[in-house]
């Protein structure tokens, strides 16, 4: 009874989170681009904040490439910081952070300013991070862009990058958000799959095993019995023993 009491707990904050971002199911799916790219720009361009925050979370790994989108961002951003309430603060913090997935030294500057400026500090904290965001898309974009699935959408393509990629910061990011989104399509929980039954990059460093088991958790997590040998044959065989207890968790919760 606890156990499934529990199951359907998790099973609710997911299908929540699900519908939360369900608004931006086809604009992320886009098979075109610029399709993609256009309605981008109508979110950024709008007044709802509401939807530019969400949007922004989608940028993580599979944001356009399209300048014109990041400019979008920069000029709502500019915009928001006359106002000092605690919703424009956290909306300018969210565009702040976002502006970086650019990868794009263009906006280093803007973000300095809000670093070196009179704002609040929960903004200059964000501001800072997207500075170091524009540093390490500069890295990961490339890696993500490059159209490896002429079959896949997108966004598709961008998550299947990360995941095939050797930077296990990237793949830990691309499997929480395989979870949150709850992108479960065949090809991606394959992909899910292959990276657990040959675990290329993993040791006995913290970060390794942390990204492991973000992809045995983003695998169980959608609940597909096809891939439940994969997750017991972790929790019986994995040689180290806290992801091995990862696995026997993520069994009790999700199967």
């Amino acid at each position: 009874m606890t156990k499934n009491v529990t199951s359907m707990a998790i099973n609710g904050f997911l299908i929540a989170v699900g519908l939360l971002n369900s608004l931006f199911t086809s604009l992320v799916s886009a098979q075109e681009p610029l399709v993609q790219e256009q309605q981008y720009l109508a979110i950024f361009q709008s007044d709802s904040h509401a939807q530019q925050i969400q949007a922004i979370e989608t940028l993580i790994i599979s944001g356009p490439q399209d300048i014109a989108v990041y400019d979008a961002i920069e000029a709502s951003l500019k915009q928001s910081l006359a106002n000092t309430n605690k919703q424009a603060i956290d909306h300018s913090s969210w565009l702040a952070k976002g502006l970086g997935y650019s990868g794009n030294e263009k906006y280093r500057s803007t973000l300095t300013q809000i670093v070196e400026g009179d704002y609040h500090k929960k903004l200059r904290k964000y501001a800072n991070e997207g500075i170091s965001n524009i540093s390490q898309y500069a890295i990961w974009n490339p890696i993500l862009h490059v159209q490896t699935h002429a079959d896949l959408s997108p966004r598709l393509n961008a998550y299947s990058n990360a995941l095939a990629s050797n930077d296990l910061v990237l793949i830990r990011i691309a499997a929480k958000r395989i979870m949150y989104e709850r992108e479960y399509s065949e090809v991606i929980l394959t992909q899910l799959s292959e990276q657990l039954t040959q675990p290329r990059l993993l040791d006995d460093s913290r970060l390794a095993i942390d990204t492991y088991a973000w992809l045995a958790k983003a695998l169980a997590s959608s609940g597909n019995d096809k891939f439940k040998p994969v997750i017991e044959d972790i929790a019986n065989n994995a040689a180290n023993k806290k992801l091995r207890s990862y696995a026997k968790k993520y069994l009790k919760t999700y199967f």
